[in-house]
C-alpha cells in the first residue's frame, strides 16, 4: 500500500441514502476472503453490494444520487463484536465497584465504538438492573444517542454462597452484584426471575478462586443450565479447570467462558465439546504478560489521561513481566491449550473479557486480536472469531461480515492488519448502520469524562 497521506473520511449525519465506498482492500470477516480494489453499496445503512471496481459494477453503484467516499490505500474490515466483558466498572485505568453507575455504562458504549467494536455482550455483573435498563432504552429508542455500542446483558450472574472460612465465588470487583446461590432451588428460582427480566443469556461461576472460595455444586450448576433453558436462554459457565469444564459440560452449558488452563485439556473433553459444539471463550489477552508496550500506541492517549496510563503502567511494571492475573506459566499453558483446541477443531470464540485488570474497554478488543495471533491464528482467522464467529454466538444475522443484507458495520483503517494485527488500531474511520461515526465529538466526550468532566 502506498504511504502517502491519504484521503480523511468525514463523518456524516445520517446512514440514509446511497452510499459507496470505492478503492479499500477489503476484509470480508469468513476467515478467507479478501477483495482488493474493491466497492462496498450501502443503502439506507444496509449493504446491497460487493464487488471488485475493476469488475463489472453492480447495479446500485450507478446510482445517480450516491455519496462516494474514496478509500484508496485504506483497509475495510467488519466492526468487532465482542460477546463477553464486564462493562461500568473501570474508570481511567482502575476497575472499582464504586464506579459502576449508569453513566460509566453509557461511556463505555461509547468508548467501544471509538474503538470500532459495534455490539458488546456484558456477561453476569449487572449491579440492580443497571445494565439491563441502558439495555431496554437503548432497544426501545429511549436512549437515542446513535454513538453507542449495541449492548446485550446477562444481568446478574450466579455464585455459590459463602461457606465457613470460605467467601463467594464472585468476582472481586462485582461481590454485591451477583447472587450468592444456597441450592439448587434457590439457583432456579432465581434463573426464573433473570427470564422474566428477559436477559440475554444466564452466566455462573463454578470455579473456587484457587480454593479461596466456595465452589458452585454439580447440582445448582445442572439447576440452573435447566432453567436457563427452559426459558429459551443460553447459560454461559465460568470455568478454569478441566474438572469445573467437565462439570459445565455435565450440566449441559453452551458456553465455557473461559479455556480449561489445568491440565491441558486431554480428548474426552474434546470430544465431548465437540459433540456438544460448545463454544469456548479465549480469553487469553486478560492473562498476558504485563508487557507495557501497547500503552505507547497513540490510540491509548487519545482518550484517556496520561496520568491514568502511567497508572496502568507502575502496575503493570511492578509485577515484574507477571500478568496482573496468574502467572505466566498459566498462560504459556493457555496459548499451548489454545492451540490444541483449535487444532481438534473445537468452537472458540472471541472474548476479551473487557472491564478488569488491564482490558480497557475498547483496547482490550484489540489486544485480544494481538493474542490469538501471538498464539499462532492467522489474522483473517483471528478476525474470523472476532467478527462473524461472535455475532453466530450472540444470535446476530445481521452484522459480522461485509456482504449484501447485512448492517454496514465497517471498521475503516489506515493499514493492513494481515500484515500486522495490531493495525486494527490504525483507525480512519468507524461506520455504524452505514453512518460515519464523528470520531472528534466522540473523543472530546470521552475526554471529558476520563477527566471527571459531566
Amino acid at each position: 500500500m502506498s504511504n502517502d497521506p491519504q484521503p480523511q473520511i468525514r463523518p456524516t449525519a445520517s446512514g440514509a441514502g446511497t452510499t459507496v465506498f470505492t478503492g479499500a482492500r477489503l476484509i470480508v470477516g469468513d476467515g478467507t476472503t479478501v477483495i482488493d480494489d474493491a466497492i462496498v453499496t450501502v443503502r439506507d445503512g444496509i449493504i446491497v453490494g460487493v464487488s471488485r471496481r475493476s469488475g463489472a459494477p453492480d447495479e446500485p453503484d450507478q446510482a445517480d444520487d450516491a455519496t462516494v467516499i474514496p478509500c484508496a490505500g485504506k483497509t475495510i474490515m467488519p466492526a468487532l463484536v465482542n460477546p463477553h466483558g464486564h462493562i461500568g466498572y473501570m474508570r481511567g485505568t482502575v476497575c472499582d465497584p464504586r464506579f459502576f453507575s449508569r453513566d460509566n455504562v453509557i461511556d463505555h458504549l461509547r468508548r467501544f465504538v471509538y474503538h470500532g467494536i459495534s455490539t458488546f455482550q456484558s456477561l453476569g455483573t449487572d449491579a440492580n438492573h443497571v445494565e439491563l435498563g441502558v439495555r431496554n432504552d437503548q432497544r426501545s429508542g429511549v436512549l437515542e444517542d446513535r454513538d453507542l455500542a449495541t449492548l446485550f446483558s446477562a444481568g446478574s450472574g450466579i455464585v455459590a454462597a459463602p461457606t465457613a472460612g470460605r467467601s463467594s465465588g464472585a468476582p472481586f470487583f462485582a461481590v454485591e452484584a451477583v447472587h450468592q446461590a444456597t441450592d439448587p432451588d434457590d439457583a432456579a428460582d432465581f434463573v426464573r426471575r433473570l427470564a422474566e427480566r428477559r436477559v440475554d443469556a444466564v452466566k455462573f461461576w463454578i470455579d473456587d478462586r484457587g480454593g479461596q472460595a466456595a465452589k458452585l455444586s454439580p447440582q445448582s450448576s445442572r439447576a440452573i443450565v435447566e432453567e436457563a433453558h427452559r426459558n429459551g436462554l443460553v447459560a454461559a459457565a465460568h470455568i478454569y479447570s478441566v474438572e469445573d469444564a467437565e462439570t459445565a459440560l455435565d450440566a449441559g452449558a453452551d458456553i465455557l467462558a473461559h479455556m480449561p488452563r489445568n491440565p491441558e485439556p486431554g480428548p474426552a473433553l474434546i470430544d465431548r465439546l465437540l459433540d456438544r459444539d460448545t463454544a469456548v471463550f479465549t480469553s487469553m489477552s486478560v492473562q498476558g504478560p504485563t508487557n507495557t508496550d501497547w500503552l505507547d500506541d497513540p490510540i491509548v492517549a487519545e482518550t484517556l489521561p496520561p496520568s491514568a496510563i502511567d497508572d496502568l503502567r507502575e502496575r503493570m511494571t511492578a509485577r515484574s513481566l507477571e500478568p496482573l492475573f496468574d502467572t505466566s506459566e498459566t498462560f504459556r499453558r493457555l496459548q499451548r491449550n489454545f492451540a490444541t483446541l483449535h487444532e481438534a477443531g473445537v468452537r472458540l470464540v472471541f472474548s476479551p473479557d473487557t472491564g478488569v485488570f488491564a482490558q480497557l474497554p475498547g483496547l482490550a478488543e484489540h489486544r485480544e486480536l494481538e493474542a490469538l495471533v501471538n498464539a499462532g491464528l492467522p489474522p483473517l482467522a483471528a478476525i474470523e472469531l472476532a467478527t462473524k464467529r461472535s455475532s453466530n454466538l450472540l444470535g446476530l444475522t445481521d452484522r459480522g461480515l461485509i456482504e449484501p443484507g447485512r448492517r454496514a458495520d465497517l471498521l475503516v483503517l489506515d493499514a493492513d492488519p494481515t500484515q500486522d494485527i495490531t493495525h486494527t488500531r490504525r483507525i480512519a474511520a468507524v461506520i455504524l448502520a452505514g453512518r460515519v461515526v464523528d470520531r472528534d465529538r466522540l473523543r472530546r466526550q470521552l475526554q471529558d469524562h476520563a477527566h471527571g468532566a459531566r
